[in-house]
């Protein structure tokens, strides 16, 4: 059997729920190292993946590796790997805000690199995860990174210059989302309902929303003119958001994100 060999840099949130959208392949051989010797003995407990006692041992063993620390981790990291880097290796980043040719000039300059952001409901295998090439990456390196992404949820291919505002709408898009249950729980809650039932009406009208977006290939707008009854309940709601610019602010949010992701760079 023709076996995938990914080994993981960092055993973290990010790098358990790709493990566990993983490790069902019999396909894919997994081996990890980390820092944090506990953090490595949950995941190779848990999902039964090689644990390895060096960066340079991931290395030797794995083909496709995978940069899953954080960002000021990132230069001591590439610093101890890059001397074990061949022809043969992929490194797909996970570092929000490091810049593919920061890894390619801090390694090899033939080194293939895919830049990455995934966000947090991977962990519930509905992720959305921005690819992106660097300079060397090939068409088999992306679609090999989209294979082991589409395994958390949804994939996308930008161009790098795409990902500050990617990580603006995906990689914190769930927290502004969070933000909008929370608000429309806490008026259910004024109205009558109770916190746990708010919550519940919430979340699953925003989840079957936005499969209906994903899944009609409507814009939003087409969807509201659909739900919205002249005269009726949602075209009060709708008025009352108009008024306070609910999608001014939203657009703002985004725009404020972006701005902090292009700084967090310099």
């Amino acid at each position: 059997m023709n076996r995938t060999t990914i080994g993981f840099i960092g055993t973290g949130r990010i790098a358990r729920s790709l493990i566990a959208g993983l490790a069902s392949d019999p396909g894919n051989l997994i081996s990890g190292f980390d820092k944090n010797p506990a953090s490595l003995d949950a995941v190779g407990s848990e999902f039964g993946i090689q644990r390895k006692a060096s960066i340079r041992e991931v290395a030797r063993d794995a083909v496709i590796i995978i940069l899953a620390v954080k960002p000021y981790q990132i230069e001591e990291v590439l610093e101890e790997l890059r001397n074990s880097l061949t022809a043969e290796h992929l490194l797909i980043s996970v570092a929000a805000g490091i810049t593919s040719e920061f890894i390619r000039t801090r390694t090899r300059d033939t080194t293939r690199i895919i830049r990455v952001m995934p966000n947090t409901p991977a962990f519930v295998g509905a992720g959305m995860t921005a690819l992106s090439c660097g300079k060397n990456a090939t068409a088999e390196d992306i679609a090999s990174a989209e294979r082991i992404f589409n395994a958390i949820g949804k994939t996308l291919v930008l161009d790098e210059s795409s990902m500050d505002a990617a990580t603006a709408v995906s990689g914190s898009g769930p927290a502004y989302m969070f933000h909008v249950i929370g608000s429309l729980a806490e008026g259910g809650t004024e109205c009558g309902l109770s916190r746990e039932d708010a919550i519940m009406l919430s979340a699953q009208t925003m989840l079957g929303a936005a499969k209906m977006v994903l899944g009609t290939g409507k814009n939003p707008e087409e969807l509201i003119t659909e739900v919205t009854t002249p005269g009726g309940t949602t075209e009060a709601g709708l008025e009352e958001m108009f008024a306070h610019n609910v999608r001014q602010a939203m657009i703002d949010t985004v725009k404020a994100a972006t701005r902090r992701s292009i700084e967090l760079k310099k």
